[in-house]
């Protein structure tokens, strides 16, 4: 409700503001852009008995000149109430715009911006004579409980870090002089200054100045009241307060708005782990493996992964990568552990972590196959034999019959013995004694030749002839008919004879 907030000039530590801003143009909102206020020009007044302002005094700033309200009206700024009290006396023009000059009927209130210090010089003269050291007298007796101004201005401690440079010329009875100290109002702490010189507003003490050290005002009635002739106030400086904090992108707490970096006060979480694969997730020695990771965020400085005490990543730009992969052939057997680590060089970090197996099985012996007629494996091992060989159990090699009396079956092995020849210690040969088999328990082939095989219910014996299962020994009957035929050929002959 006091002042107007402001963010003006002189200015520093402000970006994107002109650099010198008099008092006279903060008052007539020539830059009204840089001022809290939009584009409302920033020097407005209440007076009581204007009704038809519309305004309350209650929450808009107060600056009087001889009863005049300033209104939104800038053709008042040219040579009104505003530019009077930059005036020096006698004259119509401006010649110091940093410095408002207060006589009767005046008023004035400041209220500093939140984030800045504004500074002040505030002299109190007369200079009309009289019969008391009028400056003096009144500026002593602007206090805070029983400091005085002059008191805060001198002392060194931090309790009265506001005040400084006090001065006064008003030191003999009857003359004049000038009573002057400078004041800081930190726009944090709600600090404002208020004089009214004669008006008795009920906004704007007759003194008051309230400031981070606390607020000192008169117990004397107004100024003029009091002999003064006037109150100088001149704007030396407006500045935007350091803002310490967190200036890190990075961090949780990271303040766009820091200007006095401390990043010690920095908090920081490290990204988590979106995703760690590891596959195939199980493969024999010598295959190799692929180790994928995602990462939430780039909040992180290395990412290791360990295997066996060893970092696969170190040394590699991988080691820096939010998202990558990288392949790795295990040469231990068993289960192979994988731990994805991800570490951030920031203070008071966690450090994700995931771990992943994989089953590393022993290498197959592969037998490099010369066995020309079979087929091969993918890892060059024999596979089936070719088409017209069988295996032969006894040597172990894809072959094919090589009796020459012999049939052949279609892959390749021995069938039966050819017309006339006949088995014989797994050898087709021959038929003894002629062309007719003689073995009556034999099969005969279609000339009646013997065939390779014995009748059902038959074997053969150590003389390849075919004997009963049952292994009792017993005489072919085509051998004993032979005998009896030759008996009765003998009788016969005998009869004859």
């Amino acid at each position: 409700m006091f002042g107007y907030d402001v963010f003006g000039a002189p200015i520093s530590g402000f970006s994107n503001t002109p650099s010198d801003i008099s008092l006279y143009d903060l008052l007539r909102a020539k830059n009204p852009e840089s001022f809290s206020d939009g584009n409302r020009p920033i020097g407005w007044a209440y007076d009581a008995t204007n009704a038809a302002s519309g305004m309350s005094k209650d929450v808009n700033p107060y600056l009087v000149s001889d009863g005049d309200f300033l209104g939104n009206n800038s053709d008042k700024y040219a040579d009104g109430p505003i530019a009077k009290m930059f005036h020096n006396d006698g004259q119509s023009t401006i010649t110091n715009a940093d410095q408002l000059k207060l006589y009767a009927g005046d008023a004035f209130e400041f209220k500093a911006r939140a984030g800045t210090v504004a500074k002040f010089k505030v002299e109190y003269i007369n200079n009309k004579g009289g019969n008391a050291k009028t400056t003096y007298d009144y500026v002593v007796n602007i206090k805070k409980n029983s400091i005085s101004v002059p008191t805060a201005c001198d002392s060194s401690s931090s309790s009265y870090s506001a005040w400084s440079n006090y001065s006064n010329t008003d030191t003999t009875s009857g003359a004049s002089g000038v009573t002057s100290f400078e004041v800081e109002l930190d726009g944090d702490s709600g600090s404002y200054l208020g004089i009214d010189m004669d008006r008795d507003s009920s906004n704007v003490h007759a003194s008051r100045f309230k400031t981070a050290n606390g607020t000192w005002q008169t117990n004397k009635s107004s100024p003029v009241g009091e002999g003064i002739n006037r109150v100088q106030i001149k704007l030396l400086s407006i500045t935007k307060k350091p803002v310490t904090g967190c200036n890190d992108a990075k961090a949780n707490n990271y303040d766009t708005a820091v200007t006095d970096a401390d990043n010690s006060v920095c908090t920081y979480t490290t990204t988590t782990i979106t995703s760690f694969t590891a596959n195939p997730g199980s493969v024999k020695v010598g295959d190799p493996i692929t180790l994928k990771w995602e990462l939430a965020s780039d909040k992180f400085s290395k990412v290791s992964i360990i295997h066996d005490g060893t970092d696969l990543l170190a040394g590699t730009n991988l080691s820096q990568a939010q998202n990558s992969s990288t392949s790795f052939t295990p040469t231990t057997v068993g289960s192979n552990s994988f731990k994805l680590e991800v570490t951030w060089d920031k203070p008071n970090t966690s450090k994700p972590k995931l771990t992943k197996s994989v089953n590393v099985q022993s290498a197959t012996s592969f037998i490099q196959c010369t066995d020309s007629n079979r087929t091969k494996d993918t890892n060059n091992e024999c596979s089936d034999c070719k088409t017209g060989y069988f295996l032969d159990s006894t040597t172990g090699l894809c072959a094919q019959c090589s009796d020459p009396n012999r049939s052949k079956n279609t892959d390749g092995s021995c069938g039966d013995c050819i017309d006339r020849y006949e088995l014989v210690a797994d050898i087709c040969q021959p038929i003894a004694g002629g062309n007719d088999c003689t073995d009556s328990n034999r099969e005969t082939n279609a000339d009646k030749s013997c065939a390779s095989s014995c009748k059902s219910g038959y074997s053969f014996d150590s003389s390849n002839y075919c004997q009963k299962d049952s292994g009792t020994a017993s005489t072919s009957s085509l051998p004993l008919m032979g005998i009896l035929g030759g008996v009765g050929l003998l009788s016969i002959l005998a009869i004859m004879a």
